[in-house]
């Protein structure tokens, strides 16, 4: 680098600030800044390298300065000695000295902010609170010899970090936003607990398929050190963040670039548009073939109890694809089974979405009672059928009560009340003839295997087990382009939560007039 770079680049700003100081306005600070600035400009351009340029410059500063003061003061700009300016000279350079100690002492907060904890403390306990060797060395319960070489070892870290030109990186100013995904069951409210703010995700998403020390992270964020070590800590503990040897950090779960969401989205448009008209026929067969087996269609109409069975087809199809358990296989420090994707935002479709997903949660867990359904997160798209996701746990026997034909007639006083608030909230109907009807698709004991084993025997099901095979391979080669390889183990994991087939399949039934989608929910019931 030139003494002009040098110069630009480090002195300009600190020269006009001693300008504007001794001269007490802008116009004669920038006037007398411009004096000083053509002078060291001319002596460099024309070869002068100096030993010590900080020394050097500021002579120049002090020379220009005096002749300046003496022009203003004396009036007498061509005989000028330097010795006669030696009143203001000293208030200068005590200004000068003053202010390159302002500068070490910011440099020195600086670095103390990028400077590894245990290092730090010794440092601030020395250097800030006056702390001998021998009372840190009892402070910290360190031998003396100890504290000496990190003493020693902080401040060769320290003076190299005053040296370096630090940059925060682009994170520090322009953070990611990132769309997450979980399955499993979460009763700590990990892992969503730990990311709602910018700092872990952006944590998060610089440590992914990136390791990174906490230095690496406090600089591309522009946050401190101790500050950054906690975050990290929290993050490592929720199970998002990986140590690593060497004091590296590596995100523990996959985020999906918004280029590999792009890849997966178009191959799941051209399976959608393949086969959205297939599977939607082979619901409606499904349906028709097994209300004689036990299947009922409840209060819903004809088309929801279609469209449920329909994603239920789907949902089978990508499900023989991938390994049992796949979405519940995590066992976590916290009690759950969750799993955990992210995806860049800013990731493109060509085929309009329509939000369907079948995660609503059961609020009692028992595999021959359960209330199931699917759901699309848009206010705005048709009519809410019922007040709440799911009815409350007590309420499932009522219901099951009423799909085996049980009169409600003859209910206690405590199970008409229930049977209120599940017509209240809309889980239920009466007719105009008084009947009380579930308002959902029921299946009744073996009515859903039944169901199941009716469409997985037919051969347009089994031409849509081909086809789904091909796709998920496809998916498969796509994802493993961007994933990491240490989280191969969940792999089948990543895959099955990459997919984007159920809200295209939604969209498509819905704009070819397959499906109405008056509903913004259709539910089964299972008894």
């Amino acid at each position: 680098m030139s003494g002009v770079d040098i110069f630009t680049g480090e002195y300009l700003s600190k020269i006009f600030y001693f300008c504007l100081k001794k001269t007490g306005n802008e116009q004669d600070a920038a006037e007398l800044a411009g004096d000083i600035s053509l002078q060291v400009v001319q002596a460099l351009s024309k070869g002068t390298e100096p030993d010590q340029f900080d020394v050097w410059l500021w002579a120049v500063v002090r020379n220009r300065w005096a002749r300046w003061a003496a022009k203003r003061y004396y009036h007498a700009p061509d005989q000028v000695d330097i010795e006669e300016c030696e009143q203001l000279l000293a208030s200068e350079q005590c200004l000068e000295e003053e202010y390159i100690q302002s500068q070490d002492l910011m440099r020195i907060r600086r670095e103390l902010a990028f400077v590894r904890s245990d290092y730090r403390q010794i440092l601030v306990a020395h250097y800030f609170e006056e702390m001998s060797v021998s009372e840190i060395s009892r402070r910290f319960g360190i031998p003396i010899g100890t504290v000496k070489t990190q003493l020693q070892n902080s401040r060769r870290i320290l003076k190299e970090g005053m040296n370096m030109a630090r940059q925060f990186g682009t994170r520090s100013f322009q953070p990611e936003q990132i769309d997450f995904s979980s399955s499993g069951a979460q009763p700590s409210g990990l892992p969503f607990s730990a990311v709602q703010r910018k700092l872990p995700i952006n944590i998060l998403c610089e440590a992914n398929n990136n390791p990174s020390t906490i230095e690496e992270l406090s600089m591309e964020l522009g946050v401190s050190m101790p500050y950054m070590e906690e975050e990290v800590n929290l993050l490592e503990k929720a199970e998002l963040l990986r140590k690593l040897d060497g004091g590296k950090y590596l995100t523990n779960f996959f985020i999906s670039p918004r280029e590999c969401q792009n890849e997966i989205i178009e191959l799941s448009c051209q399976f959608a548009e393949n086969h959205y008209a297939d599977i939607w026929s082979l619901a409606g067969r499904t349906l028709s073939a097994t209300r004689e087996q036990g299947v009922q269609v409840g209060a819903v109409s004809e088309l929801d109890a279609q469209a449920y069975l329909a994603f239920h087809i789907e949902q089978q199809l990508e499900e023989t694809m991938l390994p049992s358990g796949t979405y519940v296989k995590f066992n976590r420090r916290d009690g759950g089974n969750w799993g955990f994707i992210g995806k860049e935002q800013g990731a493109t479709c060509r085929l309009p979405y329509a939000s369907f997903n079948n995660s609503l949660a059961q609020k009692r867990a028992c595999p021959s009672v359960r209330w199931d359904g699917f759901q699309r997160y848009d206010a705005a798209y048709g009519k809410r059928p019922y007040r709440e996701d799911v009815p409350d746990a007590v309420c499932l026997d009522i219901l099951k009560m009423l799909a085996n034909g049980y009169d409600p007639q003859n209910f206690s006083d405590t199970e008409k009340q229930l049977l209120d608030s599940l017509l209240k909230d809309g889980f239920c109907v009466k007719t105009p003839e008084g009947e009380i009807r579930i308002a959902a698709l029921i299946f009744c004991q073996d009515a859903a295997q039944k169901c199941r084993d009716y469409y997985s025997s037919l051969p347009e099901y089994q031409r849509l087990q081909e086809d789904m095979g091909r796709y998920m391979q496809a998916a498969r080669e796509i994802i493993a382009r961007y994933s990491i390889p240490f989280l191969k183990e969940d792999f089948e994991y990543y895959v099955g939560m990459s997919l984007e087939l159920r809200p295209l399949l939604a969209m498509l039934w819905k704009n070819s007039g397959l499906y109405s989608g008056g509903n913004a929910q259709f539910m089964a019931f299972y008894c």
